[in-house]
C-alpha cells in the first residue's frame, strides 16, 4: 500500500441544478499525491472510508461525495474543520464485513459473490450499510444472499 495522504478538509454544499450535494474538496498536494487513483480508502474525522475520486463540471478540482448517509454515519456536519488522510486502493477492492461474508459462507455463494462487479458489490454493500438497525441490517443480508440465488 502506498503511504497516506493527510489534509484537513471541509464538507460544503454545492449546488447543481435544483438539488444540493456535499462534497469533501481534496487539495491539489493531496491529488498530486495520490497519483492516478481512482479509489481511496482512508479516514475522514476518524471513519473509515472508501470512495471514488470524482469530477464534477460545477466543482473546480477532485472532491468525494459526501452524501447525507456518510454523514448521518459519521456525525460529520458540513463546515466542520476535519482531519483526512487517505491512500490509493485497487478499483476493484471490496472490503466485506465479517457479518456479510459469513452469511455468504453459510449459504454457500461466496464464489457468486466474489464473480460480481466491484460496483454491484459495493452498491449491495451501501444497502446494507445504510441500516439503521441490526435487525434491519440483517434483513437486508437475508435479501441479499436471496438475490444471488
Amino acid at each position: 500500500m502506498s503511504d497516506w495522504v493527510a489534509f484537513e478538509g471541509v464538507v460544503e454544499p454545492v449546488e447543481w441544478g435544483k438539488a444540493t450535494y456535499t462534497i469533501l474538496r481534496l487539495p491539489d498536494a493531496a491529488v498530486a499525491a495520490l497519483g492516478a487513483a481512482k479509489r481511496v480508502e482512508g479516514e475522514i474525522a476518524e471513519h473509515w472510508v472508501n470512495l471514488a475520486l470524482s469530477r464534477a463540471p460545477v466543482v473546480e478540482g477532485v472532491f468525494l461525495w459526501a452524501g447525507a448517509s456518510l454523514l448521518e454515519r459519521t456525525g460529520i456536519v458540513p463546515g466542520e474543520l476535519l482531519e483526512v488522510r487517505l491512500r490509493p486502493v485497487p478499483d476493484d477492492q471490496v472490503d466485506t464485513p465479517e457479518d456479510v461474508a459469513l452469511a455468504l459462507r453459510a449459504a454457500e455463494m461466496t464464489a457468486v459473490w466474489e464473480g460480481l462487479t466491484a460496483g454491484k458489490r459495493r452498491g449491495m454493500l451501501y444497502q446494507i450499510g445504510t441500516a439503521k438497525t441490526a435487525p434491519t441490517r440483517a434483513k437486508r443480508i437475508d435479501a441479499m444472499i436471496q438475490s444471488l440465488r
